[in-house]
């Protein structure tokens, strides 16, 4: 059922837009016009961040950045594992799924690191990608406390998660 449900849904607007006099193709292409415009837009903030990501990953710096993270998180009781992904899941989804698979690698799915990264994962978001991409689709040149603030509630979705799991194991 679900395999039909886009085809439906596009046939539907189809037959009412027809339904209601307008001219369907035309606004069609309006809204793909304006999609390409938009995605013009945005395409420099994604493919920086990409790039950045990249150069950090594939740098030296990214170990020892992990290791002096994990080691000012164990007072809190986060496992060291997560250290990658906190870093992470701000800036790319695909990458905070890589690392939350190497989790699941090397300590399992269930494991104390798997539950607190699925959880973490789950309660997240790539703040860095959606607010870059938010803030140059409407043209906003200053954000502001818009970042600061983002990495503050990724923390605490952080410790929330580390005590939640604490309390339930």
């Amino acid at each position: 059922m679900s395999r039909y449900l886009a085809a439906v849904i596009v046939l539907l607007c189809i037959f009412w837009g027809l339904r209601s006099k307008v001219n369907v193709y035309e606004y069609f292409l309006q809204g793909a016009k304006a999609g390409v415009i938009a995605l013009w837009q945005i395409l420099p903030a994604i493919l920086g961040i990409f790039i950045a990501i990249s150069l950090v990953r594939n740098s030296l710096v990214w170990g020892y950045i992990i290791n002096k993270l994990a080691y000012l998180m164990n007072p809190l009781g986060i496992p060291q594992d997560t250290a990658a992904l906190l870093l992470v899941r701000p800036f790319s989804g695909s990458a905070s799924l890589a690392v939350l698979t190497q989790i699941f690698i090397a300590e399992g799915p269930d494991s104390q690191s798997g539950l607190i990264a699925s959880t973490f994962m789950a309660s997240t978001e790539t703040v860095f990608y959606v607010v870059m991409t938010y803030l140059t689709s409407v043209q906003i040149k200053r954000s502001r406390h818009i970042l600061p603030v983002t990495i503050v509630i990724q923390l605490i979705g952080l410790i929330c998660t580390t005590f939640l799991w604490h309390l339930l194991a």
